[in-house]
């Protein structure tokens, strides 16, 4: 028993005459694990493993809503303030799981992977109430049910899984809530989620389309993935999401397959019209329809029409002569007048003469500019809009450029070897609702001009407010270039409660027709024949532009430097972006007095 006693006493003994300094180095090694236990290899990777790809999810997640809401209210409105929202939102996450830190200990992912499961059948319903809702009213309330209630609940599962790093004992109570937020939203977040918004998601559309790679299937892999995510794995609860699995599969219209076609047709029969095709490329939603009691087709792009025609049918050509498709918008027979300007000396003959245009639509003016024997060389960025140009409104084999036009047109301005020079341009450029800006800078004008021969002309297609003054700027913009040497004419008469054509009245959106030459001269049109009109009976009425028709240019002063104040430069486009906001807002409702709101909501 004593010897038991002393075994026991000895190490006592011994640790109590121990040299503290060996005894400080001894426990250093242990010591320094400790210290540096949260931030181990083993705990980084299995810490960042879980946050990082969390909020990579959400990243791909905001993008998909966008292009969701695009179709329903475009692109513009449903973008408008969408990246100080998540940024917002990423925050209101962090904070929340602060908050519930000391009570709250349970995983959100499994509900989170529920809910995006069953986002787009709650999209198919609450896009029935955008009339309702406003382009306004309508992205906000489905943006933040398809994106913030992701992005949100992302961001809580990625601080609880930083709270391995106990950041708030290291840097207090607001700063290890804070500085992760912020580092991870500015430095990872919102630079993945603008690489998918602009760059992997478009790439992925123009190369794979509808095939593989589309909103409502991402949103669907996205809540499926959540799921591998999910420390806990509840399978009673991620069953609640087959509903919303067999709906996309057999009844939600905007699934991409042939399944949801068909319902989509059903859908729009009652309301007289049918999906022929559709497709997600890289400038959004595009598809073609037509209305089976008007007999008329469409092309779409988001909530905005791109073009269209009446169709030839027996009726129309036995009663009242029609000899071959007509197109629904009179601008398009407008441009074709930059055949018609007069030049001197005068222009080579069509056979001989070269033409390009920027932007294709469903191609009524080239075609026209083909028909007359004109060779004709297109840019277009959008694959998809030249493969329905062709495939269902006749648009000829021809050069196409696929590619954006700033690009390509810099470079051909540029190559001091190139012989492209251009009898013929034309310019006809409309998306999301709004234009373009890039493409009306004094810098891209000034580079386009560079392509014209030196009797060449120019005819340039601007939809927008004469009322505003981004509209004036755009305009002076391109009188500027052209060195005043151009006019305006009006598609259609101006407001009834307008009576001096110079004079601008409250609101007007409209489409004006510019046409500009490259040397000194006056604007004047030779009288068309039979033959410019193609054996089209609308243009024998719009072709030639009326001269009641022509509005001024706006005023912006005498003074060199008030006009160059009032010209649209390059790196300048976005402090024009509110009032191209504005300008889609009031496009939205027009496009829902042409269409149904059926057919932009069943897209």
């Amino acid at each position: 028993m004593a010897k038991g006693r002393q075994t026991v006493r000895l190490p006592q003994a011994k640790r109590k005459h121990e040299d503290p300094s060996e005894a400080a180095s001894k426990d250093s090694p242990a010591q320094k694990n400790d210290a540096n236990h949260a931030f181990s290899p083993r705990t980084l990777r299995k810490t960042l493993g879980v946050a990082l790809p969390l909020l990579a999810l959400a990243a791909i997640a905001s993008p998909v809503s966008q292009a969701t809401l695009a179709p329903v209210y475009g692109s513009i409105p449903s973008s408008v303030n969408h990246a100080e929202a998540i940024t917002a939102t990423m925050l209101i996450g962090y904070l929340w799981r602060a908050l519930l830190k000391s009570t709250h200990n349970w995983s959100i992912l499994p509900y989170l992977a529920l809910w995006a499961l069953w986002t787009p059948l709650m999209q198919v319903y609450l896009f029935r109430y955008s009339s309702r809702l406003g382009p306004v009213g309508g992205p906000i309330i489905s943006g933040f049910l398809s994106c913030h209630t992701i992005v949100i609940p992302s961001a809580y599962a990625a601080a609880q899984a930083l709270e391995a790093f106990d950041l708030q004992e290291k840097l207090g109570t607001v700063g290890g809530v804070a500085l992760p937020a912020l580092a991870l939203d500015l430095l990872y977040f919102r630079p993945l989620e603008y690489v998918m918004a602009h760059y992997a998601l478009p790439w992925a559309n123009t190369y794979f389309h509808s095939e593989f790679i589309t909103p409502v299937k991402l949103q669907l892999i996205i809540g499926a993935v959540y799921t591998l995510f999910s420390p806990d794995k509840p399978y009673w609860l991620f069953s609640l999401a087959a509903p919303a699995a067999f709906h996309a599969l057999l009844a939600n219209p905007h699934f991409d397959s042939a399944r949801s076609i068909e319902v989509l047709n059903r859908d729009l029969a009652p309301h007289n019209w049918t999906l022929l095709d559709r497709a997600w490329s890289n400038t959004g939603y595009i598809s073609v329809l037509e209305s089976t009691d008007l007999q008329y087709r469409v092309l779409r792009c988001d909530h905005s029409l791109l073009g269209g025609e009446w169709l030839l049918t027996p009726e129309r050509q036995q009663k009242e002569g029609w000899k071959v498709n007509e197109p629904v918008y009179a601008v398009f027979e407008m441009l074709e007048a930059v055949r018609l300007m007069e030049v001197e000396p005068a222009h080579a003959a069509d056979r001989d003469a070269q033409a390009l245009v920027i932007g294709l639509g469903i191609g009524t003016a080239p075609k026209a500019l083909m028909a007359h024997g004109i060779s004709t060389t297109i840019v277009e960025l959008d694959l998809m809009v030249h493969k329905y140009a062709q495939q269902y409104f006749g648009l000829p084999n021809t050069n196409t450029v696929l590619q954006d036009a700033v690009t390509w047109v810099e470079s051909q301005q540029a190559s001091s070897g190139s012989s492209a020079k251009y009898d013929y341009i034309l310019h006809d450029v409309f998306t999301s609702g709004a234009e373009p800006l890039a493409l009306f800078t004094d810098t891209f004008l000034s580079n386009l001009r560079s392509l014209l021969t030196p009797n060449g002309v120019i005819a340039l297609n601007y939809a927008g407010d004469l009322s505003t003054p981004l509209t004036a700027r755009a305009l002076n913009t391109i009188r500027e270039v052209f060195d005043g040497q151009c006019r305006i004419f009006r598609d259609a008469p101006p407001p009834e409660n307008q009576t001096n054509s110079t004079a601008a009245p409250e609101e007007d959106f409209l489409n004006l027709v510019l046409f500009c030459r490259n040397t000194p001269g006056p604007i004047t049109f030779r009288k068309p024949t039979a033959k410019d009109f193609l054996g089209s009976k609308s243009r024998a009425h719009y072709l030639l532009p009326r001269a009641d028709y022509e509005i001024n240019f706006p005023s912006v002063g005498n003074t060199t430097e008030a006009v160059e104040e009032f010209v649209l430069k390059k790196g300048k486009e976005g402090q024009w972006r509110k009032q191209q906001e504005e300008s889609a807002i009031r496009h939205w409702h027009i496009m829902r007095r042409v269409l149904p709101a059926v057919v932009w909501e069943m897209w």
